[in-house]
């Protein structure tokens, strides 16, 4: 049995964005690819910015990943778990770079974008909202230790992982100095680490 016409269109447009960019692509090549009626965007997604919103803030098989790794605190060694997410969300920012790049070379599109997302409350924010509230869970559980504010830990963890993603996405592998794996061990380490120690 086929997916929904839902599934089918996100499938095809991450596809597609991924190949093409989104100011070159039109909601009717996206249902042609999809087998799906070129109405059927607007009725699940509201168009062509609301797919892309969709796609980043909850339908991306990366995001789904970096949020699967966010394990119940216990489970798995807190450092374990931190270079889990650090690597997922690599993986989330690599896959969605193209896909805001496509939108913010086209500035028509992108203020579209910017207003849909304002409107909505969506952006990349809630990916750090969701890893703060994870990193907060894990701290009442005994998991990070106390006196640091999770929400500063979730920018460092976030941050560095878009780093790695654009550094890569812009430079190519090989810009940042030492081993990747080197540097989130590292960066994992420095989350963990209690204050004034």
């Amino acid at each position: 049995m086929a997916p929904p016409a839902r599934q089918r269109i996100l499938d095809a447009a991450t596809r597609l964005l991924r190949e093409r960019g989104l100011a070159r692509l039109t909601t009717r090549e996206i249902a042609h690819a999809a087998d799906a009626a070129e109405g059927s965007i607007t009725k699940n997604f509201g168009g062509k910015i609301g797919l892309l919103i969709a796609l980043l803030s909850q339908e991306l098989p990366e995001l789904r990943a970096w949020q699967a790794a966010a394990t119940p605190p216990g489970q798995r060694p807190m450092r374990t778990v931190i270079i889990d997410l650090l690597e997922r969300g690599i993986a989330f920012y690599a896959a969605s770079l193209p896909l805001v790049a496509g939108a913010a070379a086209d500035q028509e599109l992108f203020a579209a974008y910017q207003a849909t997302n304002r409107e909505n409350g969506t952006g990349p924010h809630l990916a750090l909202d969701q890893v703060a509230h994870y990193l907060t869970e894990c701290q009442k559980a005994g998991e990070l230790p106390h006196g640091v504010e999770p929400y500063t830990l979730a920018l460092t963890l976030c941050g560095t992982a878009q780093f790695e993603a654009y550094t890569a996405y812009v430079s190519g592998g090989g810009a940042l100095p030492g081993e990747r794996a080197d540097r989130l061990a590292a960066t994992a380490d420095l989350i963990l680490s209690r204050p004034g120690a």
